[in-house]
């Protein structure tokens, strides 16, 4: 049973100081934060799942296994972070997280000849790195003093290092444990991201690391794309599940940054194809109308160079355009003509048309009514024409939308039903509306 225990204005720092993540309770928490894109201010929600390390074990084995139902409570958001020390809790934190997954934030490190680590498209901004064979993770009441061990020296970081360079071939890592305190490098390799997908198995708890290039649009080709892993199989005792979720900020700083983040039970739940499109989604290209119907969307591909093989994941539910499930009964249309010009004229970049406004006159009828020119001024000004009649509307807007220095096309959909409409037909129209929406697909 989920209780609500709070909710304010004052953000994460007003939540902090009214102690409501207490360091022996779990809590779930829903954060809106304001995040500028270019010149436009952007709302994004981030899910907080506040696990503390003073939870008893077997408490947080039962919860994990509800942590599925939970986020389709606090569904959809667009960032996900799992704490469990108070110093975790940090609005910076949470804003890199959310420019990663909006991709305004670019802080992939790569080593540079001078002994420093610099980022990737910020060539003015440096770090030092320090190397550390061996980290600490505070294991709550599981062990009193233990660390977290990586095998085999530094093949760990070295993969790691090796994925983030655009000289080195290597894609993509698996690391299990080789024992109850110690992560060791399971495998590697060049080819595809489908190859570390394979090597999965559903015996066993597995971390991966990749690579994957994506296409934003004409503009903006090869952007790299990183992504993190989790699998825990179900088969696992809720006790050492419990345990896993200790050494969650040890193994997330191993990999960090990245800008996709899979979390799953099965080997069934990834796949080349799902990675994709979980990225697409994310970066806006999933599905999205330029022109004549044609997407943006990427295909998966072959990653950089081929290369012999070798051996070696996601449950995260994106934002992108809704594109509704088509239905197999049809809307008629008083002037069918009329409205397959309209809707042509709206979708081309040839032409200058970006609106068009459709009524609902009868049950499965649709009556085409204008298109023009002039953006939503134009568009809202024939919309108050027709609410002052009591029509229900149905309308398509085509925007332009400037991502960093890239202009993509999108399409807004609208239904404007009055109050004073007679509920028998606002039944019928209730019950067509997903039929309605699929003509208006994709937006």
């Amino acid at each position: 049973t989920l209780t609500v225990v709070a909710e304010g204005k004052g953000g994460l720092a007003e939540a902090k100081a009214a102690e409501l993540f207490p360091e022996d309770k779990c809590r779930f928490c829903l954060l809106r934060a304001a995040h500028k894109v270019e010149m436009a201010n952007t709302i994004k929600f981030a899910f907080i799942d506040w696990t503390p390390t003073k939870v008893k074990p077997l408490r947080r084995g039962l919860l994990t296994t509800h942590k599925g139902q939970v986020q389709a409570v606090f569904n959809p958001y667009h960032v996900w972070l799992e704490c469990s020390h108070s110093h975790e809790l940090d609005p910076q934190t949470i804003a890199d997280k959310i420019g990663f997954s909006s991709g305004t934030a670019v802080y992939t490190r790569e080593k540079k000849t001078g002994g420093e680590a610099g980022y990737r498209g910020a060539a003015s901004t440096t770090a030092k790195k320090t190397k550390k064979k061996q980290f600490s993770v505070n294991t709550g009441g599981i062990t009193k003093t233990r660390k977290l061990k990586m095998a085999g020296d530094d093949a760990i970081p070295e993969a790691v290092k090796a994925i983030r360079s655009d000289s080195n071939p290597l894609l993509w890592m698996l690391v299990t444990y080789a024992n109850d305190s110690t992560l060791q490098l399971h495998a590697k390799g060049e080819t595809a991201v489908q190859e570390m997908c394979d090597a999965l198995t559903d015996d066993q708890v597995y971390y991966a690391f990749f690579r994957v290039e994506e296409t934003f649009d004409a503009n903006v080709k090869n952007t790299v794309k990183f992504g993190f892993v989790q699998l825990i199989c179900d088969k696992l005792s809720p006790v050492f599940k419990g345990k896993l979720a200790t050494h969650r900020g040890f193994v997330t700083k191993v990999f960090d940054p990245y800008h996709e983040e899979f979390l799953i039970s099965s080997k069934s739940d990834i796949s080349e194809s799902i990675i994709r499109q979980t990225i697409q989604k994310t970066m806006f290209t999933d599905r999205s109308v330029l022109g004549e119907g044609k997407s943006t969307g990427s295909q998966p591909q072959p990653e950089r160079k081929p290369a012999t093989k070798t051996t070696t994941t996601t449950k995260k539910v994106g934002s992108g355009p809704r594109v509704p499930l088509k239905s197999k009964k049809k809307i008629n249309f008083t002037d069918s003509k009329m409205w397959e010009t309209m809707m042509a004229s709206v979708r081309s970049d040839a032409q200058s048309n970006d609106w068009l406004v459709s009524r609902y006159v009868k049950r499965q009828q649709l009556q085409p009514v204008a298109s023009g020119e002039g953006g939503w001024p134009a568009l809202e000004k024939a919309l108050q024409e027709g609410d002052e009649s009591g029509a229900i509307q149905f309308a398509l807007l085509r925007v332009v939308d400037q991502i960093d220095n890239s202009s993509t096309i999108k399409f807004v959909y609208f239904k404007v039903q009055p109050k004073s409409v007679k509920p028998m037909l606002k039944g019928f129209c209730n019950t067509d509306k997903g039929k309605i929406d699929s003509l208006f697909a994709p937006y």
